[in-house]
């Protein structure tokens, strides 16, 4: 894939400006035909080492270079910032020392739909249908994700839901999906590693409560619209998820 570009977009509902990323496929330049779109949450980790705090990205790029028949998307990855946890969670938590995080996640979403998307839309050769247009992160990320499945699937039909940071939510997230319509939904994909956590109490919750998600993700999308992978070993680092997107982003939009 070509270098990516940089947008700045001041975010009245985030009351923050937001970097986003965008990656063009390699033949964008040697064709005139259009592409379909996958957002992703954490922009910075996702292109170049130095982008990150802690030196290593998912190196999309590499894997693109690696992997030359992985399908040709238009990749937008969208910065988080200190207000991360806010918007990625859907409902708000008592974080355990007195403060409450997250609640935001229809702000950030909608800044998602009713700015970015247009604009990306604008600027370059989208297949603007839901049906081409798909939405992908990793842990908090990932809950975003499961998230939009269940309301913003007039936008989006395609989701990868990776390392999902469940835990706090579990039981919300779970009433959420059993109260959504996922008629919509055309792919779905999580996963989780068996070490997420430094500790097994943390890696069994992790493991749970990823079960308990997919069962009743199941129950509503059938076997057919979504897989569930556990990954051996794999923890909750950027490295493990960056040896994985081949094969999500194959499944999500191969077929």
């Amino acid at each position: 894939m070509k270098e990516y570009s940089v947008l700045i977009m001041y975010s009245k509902e985030l009351d923050r400006d937001v970097k986003v990323y965008v990656s063009l496929p390699k033949s964008y330049f040697e064709t005139d035909k259009y592409y379909p779109v996958l957002y992703m949450h954490d922009g910075q980790i996702l292109f170049n080492d130095f982008e990150d705090h802690n030196g290593k990205s998912w190196g999309i790029m590499e894997s693109y270079k690696n992997n030359p028949n992985l399908p040709e998307l238009i990749l937008v990855g969208i910065a988080s910032g200190d207000t991360r946890n806010d918007e990625l969670l859907p409902v708000s938590i008592d974080n355990n020392n007195g403060k409450f995080i997250g609640g935001k996640a229809n702000d950030y979403m909608d800044f998602i739909v009713n700015k970015l998307k247009p604009v990306i839309n604008k600027k370059y050769r989208t297949l603007k249908s839901s049906e081409n247009t798909g939405i992908l992160g990793v842990s908090l990320g990932g809950v975003c994700s499961t998230y939009a499945a269940t309301n913003y699937s007039e936008h989006f039909t395609i989701f990868g839901c990776v390392s999902n940071a469940y835990i706090p939510i579990r039981k919300d997230m779970i009433e959420i999906i059993k109260k959504s319509d996922l008629s919509r939904v055309k792919k779905m994909y999580l996963d989780v590693g068996t070490k997420e956590s430094e500790n097994e109490k943390g890696r069994i919750a992790y493991l749970e409560s990823n079960k308990e998600v997919f069962d009743v993700l199941k129950e509503k999308l059938g076997s057919e619209r979504i897989k569930f992978e556990v990954i051996k070993d794999a923890q909750h680092i950027v490295a493990d998820w960056e040896k994985r997107f081949p094969n999500i982003i194959s499944y999500l939009f191969k077929g």
